[in-house]
């Protein structure tokens, strides 16, 4: 008797149906993880150029990257205590410590493209609305002991005015659909205005869709290059001291859209995104990426298990 091939779509869809029936347990959700990541990574061209091979596998380092953030880990060590506890069945060897920091930075495009993965496959690029602003994320605050953040060559000092917050660090622009998917993120010095970075969060391949910000974006100039470049319809909360004021759909729109950021900035804080534990600015890079990422194969993971999308800290909690 044959032994019947299954497609990948439908071993996936069985684990999903596995996982569903039951009660989304961790066991189940690992599985599900796991085969994701590692069909993803059976996708990526080999290494070319001589060297000897990996130790430990893209798809292992894959794993930990993303089991980090969604399980509320904050650095390799605790992920690391973490996987030998709980998710030994999905690994074979582990790396120490050190060794997956240097292999996390290596991964950081693998990362990106799989984050770029998951972005096509919950069909991001077909949405016309975004959402954007900033969120601080702080390297040594006022109170903070003298000396930390000496680390960070690019720190700028900045402040936050909804959380009337002086800081020096860095903040992190995002560009989220209307389900609070991030299409686009990009982190900067915390010093410039948020309408200086507005023209680079949006970036040069969005057309013909609309973008709501907060007063922080208000920008004449700018809102008229990106309607007349990219039909790009920027649209934000007026001023008190501006004489036009926001049309009712204007209103309405930023009234039941806008919030969904403030909710997305939450969820990511929960994965310690202004606390991440980064000494360094490309461990602070690492980190971020690996939080977008992680982020949204929560919302992608949900997304197969007819789950809300948001829904994120429940799964590995």
């Amino acid at each position: 008797m044959p032994i019947p091939i299954y497609s990948y779509q439908e071993k996936l869809e069985a684990i999903v149906a596995q996982a569903v029936e039951a009660a989304y347990s961790h066991e189940s959700l690992c599985r599900l993880l796991s085969e994701i990541i590692e069909q993803f990574c059976q996708q990526q061209p080999a290494p070319e150029g001589a060297g000897r091979p990996k130790t430990y596998p893209d798809s292992t380092i894959l794993k930990l990257a993303m089991l980090m953030p969604l399980s509320g880990k904050r650095g390799e060590t605790e992920m690391l205590r973490e996987a030998q506890r709980h998710y030994s069945a999905y690994f074979g060897a582990l790396p120490g410590q050190s060794r997956l920091w240097h292999r996390l930075r290596q991964a950081m495009p693998l990362m990106e493209r799989f984050r770029q993965y998951l972005l096509a496959q919950l069909g991001v690029s077909y949405e016309d609305l975004r959402i954007v602003d900033t969120c601080p994320i702080p390297v040594a605050t006022a109170t903070s002991r003298r000396g930390k953040g000496n680390g960070f060559d690019l720190a700028e000092g900045g402040y936050c005015a909804s959380k009337k917050l002086s800081y020096l660090g860095f903040k992190l622009g995002v560009l989220i659909t209307p389900q609070g998917i991030p299409d686009r993120f990009e982190l900067f010095p915390a010093r410039p205005h948020d309408s200086q970075l507005l023209a680079e969060l949006v970036g040069e391949e969005a057309n013909e869709c609309f973008v709501l910000g907060d007063k922080g974006f208000i920008s004449k100039s700018l809102k008229q290059t990106l309607a007349s470049e990219q039909q790009v319809a920027l649209i934000t909360y007026r001023r008190r001291n501006q004489t036009q004021r926001n049309s009712q759909v204007e209103q309405w729109a930023l009234h039941h859209y806008r919030p969904l950021v403030e909710t997305v900035f939450s969820q990511l804080t929960t994965m310690h995104l202004e606390n991440c534990g980064a000494k360094t600015d490309l461990g602070l890079v690492k980190r971020v990426l690996g939080i977008m990422t992680a982020y949204t194969f929560g919302i992608y993971l949900n997304f197969l298990l007819g789950r809300p999308l948001l829904a994120i800290k429940a799964l590995f909690a």
